[in-house]
């Protein structure tokens, strides 16, 4: 009986988890410079606009399961080094910065893909 009860409430606990909206955009905003800092060797550059292709959040198919993505524009300096050290410069340029996000995918929860403004549209 006991085994039964646990069972229906993992029946009922488990979709829910895999189907769950992992927050809004200023969660995932919150969240992009720390998973930048993991995945790429440049320092994370500045925001500038959140959603900027108009999209919202969408669910998108990878390898390793469906994500939600959400799109920014961030501004990445040009760097110049000094020894080991990158040194940003003023210039730079605005690149399309796509953020998926699925707390239901233990391996990899998080992922970035770098794109050009004009992709998309």
């Amino acid at each position: 009986m006991r085994h039964s009860f646990f069972l229906i409430i993992l029946l009922g606990f488990f979709p829910g988890v895999l189907s769950a909206d992992p927050g809004n955009y200023e969660d995932a905003a919150k969240l992009l410079p720390q998973i930048w800092e993991t995945k790429y060797p440049l320092p994370y550059g500045k925001l500038t606009k959140k959603d900027p292709l108009k999209q919202g959040i969408r669910q998108v198919a990878r390898k390793k399961g469906k994500y939600w993505m959400y799109n920014f524009e961030v501004f990445m300096p040009k760097y110049e080094r000094k020894e080991t050290v990158a040194i940003p410069k003023e210039d730079g340029r605005n690149i399309l910065v796509f953020f998926l996000w699925n707390p239901a995918v233990s391996e990899e929860p998080h992922r970035i893909e770098l794109g050009e403004p004009h992709e998309g549209k």
